[in-house]
């Protein structure tokens, strides 16, 4: 068993993959570190990636890899004084939701962490689309980390 921390890469210090690490250490257990690329996103993105040279663009292990290395500069960035070799960084593209749900069953994760936002000025937590989603579908326990940012 694992712990499966899902990043979206939107802050250099991600609060997701401390929990996930404080979670994994008392579990003494791995932590793989996940970040999923829609198709969409991938394409806009894809120019400051290194291009590759057959005509068809880039495999879908490219693109998966591509969506690994994000997830490790993620992890590099928050665990600074952390051995991050013996930190997972996964990858995948795709729709959010069904591939966090998806990745967690194949890591057989004893608990997936996911971030949300405070999003209405009283205060009141509404997650978004895919951290409801996960809450909602999940077949093990779901963390989820607030952002204080609205």
């Amino acid at each position: 068993m694992s712990i499966l921390a899902a990043v979206d890469a939107t802050n250099e210090h991600d609060s997701v993959v401390e929990t996930g690490h404080s979670l994994a250490s008392a579990y003494e257990t791995t932590l793989s570190v996940l970040h999923v690329v829609s198709q969409d996103a991938f394409e806009s993105r894809k120019e400051t990636v290194e291009r590759v040279s057959d005509v068809q663009g880039y495999s879908k292990s490219q693109r998966a890899e591509a969506a690994a290395n994000v997830a490790n500069e993620v992890v590099v960035g928050t665990l600074e004084d952390v051995n991050v070799e013996t930190i997972s960084t996964l990858g995948r593209i795709g729709e959010p939701d069904p591939s966090i749900l998806d990745v967690a069953t194949d890591i057989d994760a004893r608990y997936i962490v996911i971030g949300g936002r405070k999003r209405s000025p009283t205060g009141k937590a509404l997650f978004g689309s895919t951290t409801q989603s996960v809450l909602l579908e999940a077949d093990r326990p779901v963390v989820t980390v607030i952002s204080n940012e609205e």
